[in-house]
């Protein structure tokens, strides 16, 4: 079995870990989203204002001014950064099965599953990496004292969501991509050395929603 690749390698991203998703957002044709961010599809309606092939499960990047059709309906997920990430990789793979018959002259293959491997390259930010229900809690026990109390936390295990950037940019008139998607970590390394930034590195798989590559042009300014 035979598998192709396709690799996708940005400069910077960020890790996200998230509560809950919102209430749902119901269109009714006339009221903007209102906040900006990644919006869950949880339903479309028959004339509806998400693209056509964007489906129910999928995530919608908005600045919060689109206005969904009656029948729409969206879950805002409210990611908390938990990490910055200075460099990522990922592979994007599909099985290629064999279904070669006696009579064919040359071998036939059918597309399987499509598979995908990350890494990826953080910078250790006290406050921001090691918060509660941050990154650190996603991965180990951890212990907090501070003047008044001690807090022992077992592993947390949020949901993880990654946002892996080919460019990133807020210049009004330029073009942002980015790959999102849900993720867990594994195979992480920590470690320091003097008079450098803390950083460490992790493998990532796929969870949960599917990523996606968006390109989103970033509107003039009136």
């Amino acid at each position: 079995m035979k598998t192709e690749e396709l690799t996708l390698v940005g400069d910077d991203g960020t890790v996200f870990t998230s509560d809950e998703l919102e209430d749902e957002i119901a269109g009714d044709g006339t009221a903007t989203l209102g906040k900006p961010g990644i919006y869950i599809i949880t339903a479309r309606g028959t004339d509806s204002y998400f693209p056509t092939g964007l489906n129910v499960g999928e995530a919608f990047p908005s600045d919060g001014s689109d206005v969904l059709k009656t029948g729409d309906k969206a879950m805002r997920i409210p990611l908390e950064e938990a990490a910055d990430v200075t460099g990522w990789k990922l592979e994007v793979s599909r099985d290629q099965i064999d279904v070669t018959r006696l009579k064919d002259t040359f071998k036939k293959f059918r597309p399987g599953k499509r598979d995908a491997n990350g890494t990826m390259n953080m910078i250790f930010t006290l406050g921001v990496t090691d918060r509660a229900g941050g990154l650190v809690d996603q991965m180990m026990k951890t212990v907090r004292k501070t003047d008044s109390a001690i807090t022992v936390k077992d592993v947390a295990g949020k949901p993880l969501y990654f946002a892996g950037y080919v460019r990133k940019t807020n210049v009004p008139g330029e073009t942002e991509a980015f790959v999102f998607g849900q993720i867990h970590l594994y195979n992480i390394s920590f470690g320091g050395q003097s008079g450098q930034a803390q950083s460490f590195d992790s493998s990532f798989k796929l969870t949960g929603i599917d990523p996606i590559f968006y390109s989103v042009d970033i509107p003039l300014a009136i």
